[in-house]
């Protein structure tokens, strides 16, 4: 029995429409919620980075009204990371998205991002019938829809891996020495040879509350 387990030399990220309109849409009045959020999806983008982690974001049209990442996310984006506009709600339905998503040259594919029950499930059963693991971060997801558990189901169903952050960064990192938020353990090795860690990097322990929506 085959056990899915993320590989790093195997996965890949993908962030899926985090736009300030469907930001603003999804937290009115939900500023603790929206903070949670944000905070998992600067830690991604700066795992991704510093893993070196093949990594592609989409953005719904129209960028004149949508926009693009919120500042604080722009800040850490991987300097690798690959950028498309998007027309169709499903990322695999864009031949150039599909097309860099097949020359990461991975077998995994970590998403987060939004609307959950519109572009990330159509996204999500788009790279399952290609062939592709899908780790799904549940955190690190969004939408204005107050009952996104059916898709979330739907997704599962299909065969996508539920996942946090949390689990996915202690999954790459495997080894507690190589933990590199934690310096006791990490400082006991000559890391001469690696590149420096975010130093605002936070404990998953110490991120924000989230709330499941299964």
């Amino acid at each position: 029995m085959m056990i899915p387990r993320i590989d790093p030399t195997k996965v890949g990220v993908l962030v899926i429409d985090v736009q300030p309109s469907f930001i603003k849409y999804a937290f009115e009045n939900k500023s603790q919620q929206k903070e949670s959020l944000l905070v998992r999806l600067e830690h991604l983008l700066k795992l991704a980075d510093w893993m070196d982690l093949p990594t592609v974001a989409t953005f719904e049209k129209p960028i004149s009204e949508n926009g693009a990442f919120p500042e604080r996310l722009e800040n850490v984006f991987p300097a690798k990371g690959q950028r498309f506009v998007k027309n169709y709600f499903g990322c695999m339905t864009e031949p150039d998205i599909a097309d860099a998503i097949k020359e990461l040259q991975v077998k995994q594919i970590v998403v987060a991002g939004a609307e959950t029950d519109v572009c990330v499930m159509q996204s999500v059963l788009g790279l399952l019938q290609a062939g592709y693991q899908v780790f799904l971060l549940e955190d690190c997801l969004f939408t204005s829809e107050s009952q996104p558990a059916p898709a979330l189901r739907r997704m599962y169903q299909a065969g996508a891996i539920p996942c946090t952050l949390k689990t996915i960064a202690y999954e790459l990192v495997q080894c507690v020495d190589d933990l590199p938020w934690y310096s006791e353990g990490w400082e006991m090795k000559d890391r001469s040879d690696v590149k420096p860690f975010p130093k605002d990097f936070i404990f998953p322990e110490e991120w924000p509350v989230w709330e499941p929506k299964l």
